[in-house]
Order: structure tokens, then sequence, then C-alpha cells
């Protein structure tokens, strides 16, 4: 009859038990199906007619097979009861249902009903219609109890009342399991939120270093331990308010990150690196002597000075001491590595040249060109030297010629690409890069004086430039200086606007434009000057053909 499957999240071997046992108590045979007739649980015989009467006979077993198919096939009512003449049987089948769908069925079978009952020479007639032989067919059904209709429907209440009861404990034990899933993943949510909440409790949740809080707990417990060698630094992040004034907090952020990993990657496991609140880093080195501690600064501050990835330097100043705990607390130790660090800032600020670092990014990046750049600062000093400027006043218009596009460090890379079209809010923001120069120009000491030439060193006579739309003698001097020697390197020499024209095409071009884009009389002075430097600032010799980039 097809063999038996077990149900999910049951326990087959007690379900074959309780079947065997109640086939025994009760006198029939009983199997489990699902709701395809599959079998759960193997068929729970009473009695050796099935086996050695039926089983044997093809004709026998194919009738049968036909008669609980048919009887299962009505499974849906909650119990239907079937007599087959043909084999002198009668069987049963009880539905188990859920409220959306029938799940199961319990058959009972081999049932001999008092009602039912026939002559030896009916039962022979049986026999001989199914091929059997007649004794073993009389031998058999006769180990079959004859019950009443009456008995045979207790009986099927008693199975009927015990599979809801059943069903009832299933879906108990299954509720009973979802709560205590749903008990066991909130048990696991409260230990990772734990997790979690003790991790931010000790790391800062930026750079992922030990916090401030940590890094006292541990110099607490440091500090008990007088008789171990212990180093402490102290490191300071350098340009982090500039960062952020020039490129915004995330510029900041992504350098305090950019430290933080160099810091935490070169740190022995044992040793303890935190960010203490803004720009401030510590370490504390436990079993450490002090050379050690000196060489793991200058690993870091070399790794930072290698690292060329943000616009402004990646620099941090770092300072070391070593704890003498005889003489002095934990606390003294660290405070006499911040006065080292705060002599080493100090060093480093006069050794780092913050304009001239971003040019050399700009450079780098073919953003801007260094002969163009450096030929106009000199060409600017020559011709304000001319126009009698004392020499502070045509350094400081060269300077502000030099810096007057460090403001393009703002702008993504791909404004500068030469040949390309803009829209108007991409016109707009590549005008605001002068703004950008005067801002820059206004956080260095070096180039504060000059901030407000480089603001108007874009402006036209005519009023058509940016950013201010100053006109005529409303843009200061120095800026028109700066104009007239920009746009003359800028048509002679390769810039990212173009350049290579001849030394007649670039004189007509200025006579052209005075009065619309250049001071007239400072154009004048410009040409006459040009005349007496024609050896030093004349065009570039114009190559046969335009030279291509590279495709990326």
């Amino acid at each position: 009859m097809g063999t038996y499957s077990s149900p999910d999240n049951s326990d087959v071997k007690n379900l074959q038990k309780l079947t065997d046992t109640l086939s025994a108590a009760l006198q029939v045979s009983i199997s489990i199906r699902n709701s395809y007739g599959e079998r759960f649980t193997r068929d729970s015989r009473y009695g050796s007619f099935y086996y050695n009467v039926l089983e044997p006979s093809p004709a026998g077993l194919s009738l049968y097979g036909q008669f609980v198919s048919g009887l299962l096939a009505d499974r849906d009512s909650v119990s239907c009861v079937r007599h087959c003449p043909a084999l002198g049987l009668t069987a049963a089948v009880i539905s188990i249902s859920s409220e959306k769908a029938p799940l199961a069925s319990i058959l009972v079978e081999d049932v001999r009903l008092e009602e039912d009952a026939v002559s030896n020479g009916r039962y022979r007639e049986i026999a001989r219609s199914l091929q059997i032989d007649e004794d073993a067919y009389l031998d058999g059904i006769h180990s079959l109890p004859l019950t009443t209709s009456v008995r045979f429907h207790h009986i099927l209440d008693l199975l009927t009342l015990l599979s809801q009861q059943l069903y009832i404990l299933k879906q108990t034990n299954l509720n009973l399991l979802s709560a205590t899933s749903s008990l066991e993943n909130q048990e696991s949510l409260y230990r990772q939120e734990k997790n979690i909440l003790e991790k931010l409790a000790e790391r800062d949740s930026m750079t992922g270093l030990y916090n401030w809080h940590k890094f006292e707990e541990m110099a607490a417990f440091y500090s008990t331990q007088k008789d171990r060698e212990i180093c402490m630094i102290s490191a300071d992040a350098n340009f982090l308010k500039l960062t952020n004034d020039i490129f915004g907090h995330e510029a900041g952020d992504l350098l305090l990150t950019s430290i933080a990993r160099i810091m935490g990657d070169l740190a022995k496991s044992d040793w303890l690196v935190a960010r203490c609140g803004g720009d401030e880093f510590r370490v504390i080195l436990p079993d450490t002597r002090l050379e050690t501690a000196l060489d793991y600064c200058r690993r870091v501050a070399r790794n930072c000075q290698n690292d060329k990835s943000l616009t402004l330097p990646l620099s941090v100043a770092l300072g070391a001491a070593e704890w003498n705990s005889e003489k002095e607390t934990l606390h003294d130790c660290f405070s006499r590595a911040d006065a080292k660090m705060y002599q080493n800032k100090t060093a480093l600020k006069h050794e780092l040249r913050i304009p001239d670092y971003i040019m050399e990014r700009l450079y780098d990046r073919q953003i801007l060109n260094r002969e163009v750049v450096e030929l106009t600062s000199s060409l600017t000093y020559e011709f304000a030297l001319y126009l009698r400027f004392s020499k502070e006043r045509a350094r400081e218009t060269s300077l502000a010629a030099r810096y007057q596009d460090i403001g393009m460090a703002k702008l993504p890379e791909f404004f500068v690409i030469r040949g390309q079209s803009r829209t108007q809010e991409e016109t707009t923001q590549m005008h605001l890069h002068v703004t950008h120069s005067y801002t820059m120009a206004r956080q260095f000491d070096e180039l504060y004086k000059i901030a407000d030439i480089i603001h108007s060193s874009h402006e036209k006579w005519n009023g058509s430039g940016y950013p201010g739309s100053l006109k005529g003698t409303g843009i200061p001097l120095e800026s028109r200086v700066i104009r007239l020697t920009s746009d003359y390197v800028s048509k002679t020499h390769p810039t990212i606007r173009g350049g290579y024209h001849t030394e007649e095409e670039i004189l007509q071009k200025l006579r052209d434009d005075r009065g619309t884009l250049y001071d007239p009389n400072l154009t004048h002075k410009f040409l006459e000057f040009l005349k007496t430097s024609k050896d030093r600032f004349s065009p570039a010799e114009k190559p046969a053909a335009t030279p291509r980039r590279a495709p990326s």
C-alpha cells in the first residue's frame, strides 16, 4: 500500500506506539495519513487477515486499495463509514482539520459489523471472486471480532476526541516553541544591544578608537602598577580647524579617521589608543621603553606624511614620555608627553607651508599647470616693477597671481576638464572658485594681506567679470595687473583653457580687448613692457599639432 512519511516536528516513535496500542485495545486496524493520503506512520494492523489473506491476492489487494482510496476521498467530512460487500469488511475515515484546511486523516480498517455479517457460503463466494483460498479466507475473516454499529461509533468518537486533543496539544506545543524561540531571539537581540552599548560606552563612534572614558579608566588601572615600564603619548591632529573651515566637516572627519587608522594599525595589541575629543589622541603603552614609544611616533608621522589622499597634509604632532613611577604620577608623565607634543606642533607649523601643499596637489591632479603659474607670478612681479610699484607691493601682487586659483581645490575634478560643456549651475560653481580662493587666503598668515586682490583678480574692466561684477577703477589696480598677465600667459602657454597663440595674435587680442576686458591705459603700458621683455616672456613655440591627453 506504499510507504509512510514522518510528520514535521513530531515524535514519530511515540505516535507509532500510540496507534499500535489503540489498535490492540480497540481491536481495529488504524493508520494515520496526511492530506495527500500518504502514511505518517506504519499501519497498525489488528489480526492477520490483511497480511495473510488480502495482500497475497492481486485481485484482493487491488480491490482493497480502491475501497480505501474512495474512502479517503471523503475525508473533508468529520467521519465517513463505508461497507464493502465485495470484501466483507467495513472501514471508516476521521478527518483532522484546522480552521483553514484538512491536515490529516485517521483510517480505521478491518472492521466486521454484526449488521453486515453473512453466511459462510457467501464468504466462500467472496473468496472465489478474489481468487483466494476459501478456507484461508474463512479463517481470516472469522479472526476479526464481530462488533456492533453502536460500539464502532463509540470507537470513532473516541478517536475523534483523541485526535482533537492531540491537535490542540500539538498547537499548544508549537505556540510554546514559538514563544520560546521569540524569547531566545529577544535574548539574542538584548545581548547584541548590550554589546553595542558596551562598545559605544568605551569606543569613539567616529574613529572606532577607545574614548576618553576608557582612557581614564585604564590610566587609573595602570597608575597602581608602579613596577611596570609604561610610556604615555600625546597626539594632536594638525589643521583640523583649517580643514573644517575650508573643505567642510566631512573632510575634517576624514582627516581624523585617517590619522586614527594609522595610529591604530601601528600600535601593538596591548596598547590603548584613544581619541579623547576633537583633534586630541592619547596612547598608553604598557611594558614599553621610551625608545619604542619614540619609534612609534616617528612611524605614525612618516605614514601620515606619505598619505597624499587629502587636499591638506595629513599631519599629527606627537610627544612621548616614560613614566618615572618613583617621582611622579602617571598623570604627570602624560603632562610631560603633552608638553613635548606642543613643542613639536609649533615646529611643524613653521615647516609646513599649507598654501604650497595645496598648490602641489593641484599640480599633481593636473588642475593647474606649475609652469604657467610660476610664469604668471614672475611676469606679474616684473610688470609691477615696470609700473613703479615698490618691491614689497610688487611681491604681494606676484603672490596674489600665484595663489589666485587656489580655490580650485574645493571644486570636483571634472569641473576643469578641458573641452567639456558645462551647465549654467556648473559655470556658476566654477566662478565661485575665486571666492573660495579669497576665503582660503584669509586663513593663512602669509596670504591674509592679499586676499582682496585675489578676490578681484577675475573681474573685467566693463563689469562682466566675477565674482563681484566690479567695473573700471573700482577694481583694485593689482587685480587689473593680474588680469592682464594671467590672460597673456594663458593664451601663449598650454593651460586648461588652451594656449599656443602666436605673438602677433596675442598682441592683437590685447589691443582688441582694451576697454572691455582690460584697463585701456594699463594695457598700453603692458604692451610697451612686453617690447622691453621680449626674450623673457615671448609666446611659447606653437607645436605642429595640439597634443592629446592619453585616455584615462
